[in-house]
């Protein structure tokens, strides 16, 4: 399987999103399988499991090498992370 390329600078939180929606659509995947498919390192991969769980309060379960999303917690919505995904929430102001 060839890795893939990570459309998103570094601390964009599109990374973050597509880790945890690599991990989603796969019903549990291993931190080798979210590296190929976001293309972003392994320990890229681990760290922002860790801060999608302590910055958002995403809870994550880890049953031996594969993690599973059990609740997108207070902070990230599902749908939301798949709009800002798809390029749909691009270009959309900030109201004041």
């Amino acid at each position: 399987m060839t890795k893939a390329a990570m459309p998103y600078p570094k601390g964009d939180l599109r990374r973050m999103l597509s880790v945890l929606s690599a991990i989603d659509s796969a019903a549990g995947a291993t931190v080798a399988q979210v590296s190929t498919v976001t293309g972003l390192s392994r320990q890229t991969v681990t760290d922002l499991i860790h801060s999608a769980a302590q910055q958002a309060g995403v809870r994550i379960r880890k049953s031996g090498s594969t993690y599973q999303i059990v609740d997108w917690g207070p902070v990230i919505r599902k749908a939301g992370a798949v709009l800002a995904l798809s390029g749909e929430l691009e270009g959309r102001a900030i109201e004041e």
